[in-house]
């Protein structure tokens, strides 16, 4: 193996000349990149950085029925893209241009890099068959010139980079489409690496991206989460603050995109709590009436979305049960910890219940275990019109209050 410039590797290993297999090596495992090369051209790349064939297909207007149908009559990627241009959905130079558009995104970001190279010989003297080729030297320059656009932040950016959407953050003069979707997948913990993978944003595009909205407070580096600072409690008449927060029946909820509509905001524990989740039976339970009155429910816990399908997602709550492991909402509505509100014997009832419900999943504790839950109750114009702190695990509004404040809403 020979420690190179990555682009260097490719372009005299394609001028070899012999049918050959180049893997490029880093030490986020993530750019390891392999690229199939003969006569100076690129026959083939892999790169975990790339989104799947169908994906791309999907992205330049080739139907995504059409796509999965031919996918399930052939086995390889030569035979699914010959039918679907035989078949007359994509043309063989769209084909070409999906093709030279991924062997650059898979090269632009080891444009600046220094890898691990290592070749193989293909068996047989003559190449492997390939629908698609591109000139290995216009590849890295095209690359090479994407890379020229990018800062030294954007550079020194990896794959394996986390960044922490705020929940908090609301748009901003630059939003846009691309950015909303970094904005999002970020909220759902994506590092850059599978934001690449699965949004189909080049590189320079998507680095880019973040750094905008890290410098518009959006984002920030998983490993520099700012100063905790619990907010005031808040009381009625008060605007409840806005949040963004990913659900566990997937995409996102955002609490002013609920403006014109009541709202009763349930601040669980975790996922798994023997506290939250009878008083979430009793919610569900009660749903279908609230919802005929016009209320939204809305849920927040301070688990993982992994964690929440393991506990309250076995309840199939029918409203939104949002992931916040982070605290970031619950210390923004001046939510606190208890360890007398957490041993208060008053629990004790609910608790027996929640540990029928969880079985030993009710000893997970994600970091909430002396949590204080909190209810607010919400009117159409977003201001608070309930304010309720738990001054014990177990010390939930009066359900017959809801209903009564829901009833006034008819």
């Amino acid at each position: 193996m020979l420690i190179v410039p990555a682009l260097q590797a490719v372009t005299q290993a394609a001028e070899q000349g012999e049918p050959t297999l180049l893997k490029l090596s880093f030490s986020d495992p993530k750019l390891t990149t392999a690229l199939q090369l003969f006569d100076g051209h690129v026959l083939g790349v892999r790169s975990q950085m790339l989104p799947a064939w169908s994906a791309s297909l999907v992205q330049h207007g080739v139907p995504p029925v059409a796509v999965t149908e031919i996918q399930q009559q052939t086995s390889t990627l030569f035979g699914a893209l010959s039918q679907l241009i035989e078949r007359g959905y994509v043309t063989r130079d769209k084909v070409d241009e999906i093709y030279r558009e991924r062997v650059v995104a898979a090269l632009l970001p080891l444009a600046w890099r220094t890898g691990t190279a290592s070749s193989t010989q293909f068996p047989g003297a003559a190449p492997p068959h390939s629908l698609y080729r591109y000139n290995a030297l216009e590849s890295v320059q095209a690359a090479q010139q994407y890379a020229a656009g990018l800062g030294e932040s954007e550079r020194a950016l990896l794959p394996s980079d986390c960044f922490v959407a705020s929940p908090l953050a609301s748009t901003w003069p630059g939003w846009t489409e691309s950015s909303q979707r970094v904005y999002h997948a970020a909220l759902r913990g994506l590092t850059l690496g599978e934001m690449a993978e699965r949004l189909g944003q080049r590189w320079d595009v998507l680095t880019q991206n973040v750094m905008q909205l890290v410098g518009a407070g959006t984002l920030r580096r998983e490993d520099a989460a700012a100063l905790k600072l619990v907010a005031p409690r808040l009381r009625a008449g008060q605007l409840a603050p806005d949040f963004c927060l990913p659900d566990l029946a997937g995409g996102e909820t955002r609490l002013s995109e609920l403006r014109g509509q009541p709202v009763w905001l349930v601040f669980n524990r975790q996922s798994t709590c023997a506290m939250c989740n009878p008083h979430n039976a009793q919610i569900i339970a009660v749903h279908e009436q609230l919802k005929q009155r016009g209320v939204r429910i809305i849920t927040v816990w301070g688990s993982t979305l992994s964690d929440l399908s393991v506990g309250i997602g076995h309840l199939h709550p029918p409203y939104p049960v949002l992931a916040d492991p982070r605290d970031e909402t619950y210390d923004r509505y001046g939510l606190n910890m208890s360890v007398a509100g957490t041993l208060d014997l008053r629990n004790l009832p609910t608790m027996l219940q929640g540990f029928r419900m969880m079985g030993t999943k009710a000893l997970k504790s994600d970091g909430e275990l002396l949590r204080m839950p909190a209810e607010f109750l919400i009117g159409s114009d977003g201001r608070i019109e309930t304010a309720h702190y738990n001054s014990y695990g177990t010390d939930w509004l009066p359900m017959e209050h809801v209903l009564n404040w829901s009833s006034q809403r008819r």
